[in-house]
């Protein structure tokens, strides 16, 4: 009776596996290429930067001021705005990155520190390394697109889960998982399924912590995980510390304390980009600073900020509206090393700091778990471990296409029928209902999935008594 139970039970999740294997096979290729791409976007940037660099003026005379060099990339795009400003990685460098923001669109822009020569210049979202992104992150499609990385992302977890539960030695040593016998077995079917079953023992633990850590990322459940972090109190910097983050009116005498209106998630305080960057300073005081006392100077800010030595690369913001703050953050690869200081805008006082350890533990664990998704937590040991997972999952994409290809009756799609036996296992139940409310996505899609096998099901019944 038991084996019977475990037969339909395995039959069963073989259906499931089949169904969403098909489903995520080209969405899990898609995302393996462009993911094993941008895990080295740092080289690629320092290649491009370099030979950009190569026909840059030598270092050999004055440097020009942080100003001019900004003026000089806004005269080619009349009307645009400075974004931000990407400090050279060293002292040698010599260009400067300005990005800016018109009608034109966004805009990123090599600036020669010397000439003041504008050197290359091309559209912010259509650099290489950013397309790459937007296709791993949306397939180019927007929000819509997001939701359906999403949903092949959970369902690429619930694959490995499944996947595992049907790889599993029975009667056999536990160890036959990852060296299964070869030997054995008829067809060549029977060798295409114990590679892909190894390939997935093999690697499949290390794609399940790359799928997880690149849930933060996604629509869903990435909001749903900000939400549970404010339901039990786990805030970021910026919520829970009463600062105005606006430069103070320089002729007023006020508290920068007096008020906390508007505070949000966009305090620059972010351990990974959720794709709102171009809102993620949004503070602006409502009190004026125009009069006597100017503003303080790019290149004042900068002389602020030397004494720092903060880790490369180095972003200035300029501040939003007729008060703001200007923001100076250190987007390092190694998350504990960034750090994000606001200074006013008239005096340069430092209003706000926030480093890697006034995060909650929960977002530092995160931000690290990001950090080895995007192969930049320990070098380039991590972009190997990388680029192995993303050749596993190709393997694992291509071998399951091979055995369904090799199995399907001809002119079919060769779904496995449904077992005689209906019952599921109490804990199958448990195991699906905790994988749909872990991730809602995959939830939805089955049950949209079970809606529709259900309709074909009840079909394929009526057309059988018809006959």
């Amino acid at each position: 009776m038991a084996s019977a139970v475990r037969t339909t039970l395995q039959h069963r999740v073989w259906r499931w596996h089949f169904f969403a294997g098909l489903m995520v096979i080209p969405f899990a290729v898609i995302l393996a290429v462009t993911g094993a791409i941008y895990l080295f976007k740092p080289q690629f940037d320092a290649a491009v930067e370099a030979r950009i660099n190569a026909r840059a003026a030598p270092l050999a005379g004055d440097i020009l001021p942080a100003d001019a060099l900004v003026e000089a990339g806004l005269a080619a795009y009349p009307g645009g705005k400075l974004a931000k400003l990407t400090l050279p990685s060293d002292g040698a460098d010599p260009t400067v990155e300005v990005d800016i923001r018109g009608e034109a669109g966004p805009r990123t822009l090599w600036v020669d520190r010397t000439t003041g020569e504008v050197l290359h210049k091309t559209s912010t979202p259509g650099r290489f390394m950013n397309f790459v992104k937007r296709i791993h992150g949306t397939l180019l499609a927007g929000d819509r697109g997001s939701l359906v990385v999403e949903i092949m992302a959970s369902w690429m977890i619930i694959l490995i889960v499944t996947g595992v539960y049907l790889w599993w030695p029975r009667g056999a040593a536990w160890w036959r998982v990852f060296v299964p016998k070869f030997g054995e077995g008829p067809g060549r079917r029977e060798t295409w399924r114990k590679v892909h079953g190894m390939g997935g023992a093999w690697i499949g633990g290390v794609v399940l912590v790359i799928l997880f850590f690149g849930l933060p990322w996604t629509q869903v459940w990435g909001d749903g995980f900000n939400k549970a972090k404010d339901l039990v109190g786990l805030k970021a910097p910026g919520q829970e510390w009463f600062v105005t983050l606006e430069s103070g009116n320089p002729h007023a005498d006020h508290s920068m304390h007096d008020m906390h209106a508007g505070m949000d998630h966009g305090t620059g305080a972010e351990l990974w980009d959720q794709g709102k960057a171009s809102d993620e300073v949004g503070v602006q005081s409502a009190s004026g600073g125009a009069g006597a006392v100017a503003p303080l100077s790019l290149q004042a800010v900068l002389d602020l900020a030397a004494p720092e030595r903060y880790a490369a690369p180095v972003e200035v913001q300029p501040p939003r509206g007729e008060n703001g703050v200007w923001t100076i953050r250190s987007m390092a690869a190694s998350r504990p090393d960034r750090i994000t200081v606001h200074h006013d805008r008239w005096t340069g006082a430092e209003l706000m700091r926030i480093e890697f350890t006034d995060h909650n533990p929960v977002d530092r664990f995160m931000a690290l778990g990001v950090a080895f998704h995007e192969g930049a937590l320990f070098g380039w040991l991590n972009q190997a471990v990388g680029v192995i997972a993303t050749l596993g999952v190709i393997l694992l994409s291509v071998t399951g296409g091979i055995m369904w290809w090799r199995r399907r009756p001809k002119g079919r799609l060769g779904t496995p029928p449904m077992p005689a036996d209906k019952r599921l296992a109490v804990g199958v139940v448990v195991l699906i209902l905790a994988l749909c409310l872990f991730l809602p996505m995959a939830g939805v899609t089955l049950l949209a999935a079970l809606v529709i096998d259900g309709l074909i099901s009840a079909g394929n019944r009526l057309r059988r008594k018809a006959a």
